[in-house]
């Protein structure tokens, strides 16, 4: 079978689609670079929202009216219809990712499923509880891409801070084991919950410390609004959110800080909004995730009563306009100081988009992938510096 492999979603669902897609090489099959010269398309699906659901379920439709067989797999769990099979990610972890000429960059799953009760997830519905993956198998899968040529290993799940929670593990302890590897690399941790990164920071604190980590923290608050935490099923206080990242900050005063907000959710007021409003105001995040509530079928929230789409659209706005000003700020004070990046992707025009140790983008038009670099970062905007 020759088959073509479309990915969307997540890191953790693109790894895993990549995975899988391995998976049906050493089966035999062939990866195409073409869809045209495809006889199965593997699409690994993302159904976060319904507009995303949507495109799934067109896109599947499409590539069946193409004559194509369609291979489902990620977080689309019911494609029940003619022409189309699902292949679940459990079948393929011994494998590895697959690593594509000119990537420097490699999503490894260090977990499945979750054990959260937020109401608006259908992630957990459609991945199941939380299943740690071993440790010696995460680490063999990051010796082999670092062998390839991987220089970034981006460690994803749907909570990275819950790892070890079913096996008397911990993010951390794992952390500390990847970093003793031999290899020119750094680690990217993926997203964690507030709850369960609360109970782990200071470990976690300790293990960012090492040259081969990314001074990089994802931590969804989601809501300011104490009444709209405890309607989505959050399992923690805002001031909890708020511990962990000033811990974060003190540890590392440049590092990025990254976080997602949803809006529109039932039951959210004028009132709620500004909660959120100023709980952005006060970590000051150079990465913000603004979302507009969507109802996931089969989720506990489905159902509930919304705000008008208008209100929604418009607090959605401030809030990007509260973190447009933010995030420029971030990044101006860092004109005009030296610092190392390694070239990690090709950019516009012949450029390069390279990263710090905090994780920065930072864009320069000489070099090659790859390579370090000691430069001076001569201007900014809203999202990344520029260096020379």
């Amino acid at each position: 079978m020759k088959f073509f492999l479309e990915n969307y979603g997540c890191t953790l669902n693109q790894a895993q689609g990549e995975m899988i897609a391995t998976s049906l090489i050493s089966q035999g099959n062939q990866l195409v670079g073409e869809l045209e010269s495809a006889d199965s398309v593997l699409i690994s699906t993302c159904v976060v929202i319904k507009h995303t659901e949507d495109k799934m379920k067109t896109r599947i439709d499409e590539l069946k009216r193409q004559g194509k067989e369609v291979i489902v797999s990620g977080c689309l769990t019911h494609p029940q219809s003619k022409g189309v099979r699902r292949m679940d990610f459990s079948t393929s972890y011994g494998t590895l990712p697959i690593l594509k000429e000119g990537d420097l960059s490699v999503g490894i799953p260090i977990a499945e499923g979750c054990d959260g009760g937020c109401s608006f997830c259908i992630s957990r519905i459609a991945r199941g509880r939380l299943k740690s993956f071993e440790e010696e198998k995460i680490l063999w899968k990051i010796n082999e891409m670092v062998a390839k040529g991987a220089k970034e290993i981006r460690l994803t799940a749907l909570d990275t801070a819950s790892y070890g929670q079913d096996n008397s593990k911990t993010l951390s302890d794992l952390i500390d084991k990847i970093v003793s590897l031999e290899g020119d690399f750094k680690i990217r941790i993926g997203m964690m919950e507030p709850e369960n990164a609360s109970s782990i920071i200071d470990e976690l604190i300790e293990v960012m410390k090492s040259e081969k980590v990314y001074r990089f923290l994802h931590i969804p608050f989601q809501s300011g609004d104490p009444l709209i935490l405890r309607k989505m099923g959050r399992q923690y206080k805002i001031e909890k959110f708020f511990d962990v990242v000033r811990k974060f900050r003190n540890a590392f005063p440049t590092g990025i800080l990254s976080t997602d907000v949803i809006v529109g959710f039932p039951y959210e007021s004028v009132e709620g909004l500004k909660a959120t409003a100023d709980a952005v105001k006060e970590v000051r995040p150079e990465i913000l995730n603004v979302t507009k509530y969507s109802p996931r079928p089969g989720t506990a929230a489905y159902g509930w009563k919304i705000p008008p789409t208008n209100q929604t659209a418009q607090w959605s706005q401030i809030l990007n306009e509260i973190h447009r000003d933010v995030s420029e700020r971030s990044l101006r004070r860092f004109v005009g100081k030296e610092t190392e990046i390694r070239l990690m992707e090709l950019g516009k025009n012949g450029a390069f988009l390279g990263r710090d140790q905090d994780y920065h983008p930072v864009i320069i038009k000489t070099g090659k992938l790859g390579e370090k670099k000691r430069v001076k970062i001569v201007n900014s905007s809203q999202f990344y510096l520029i260096a020379k």
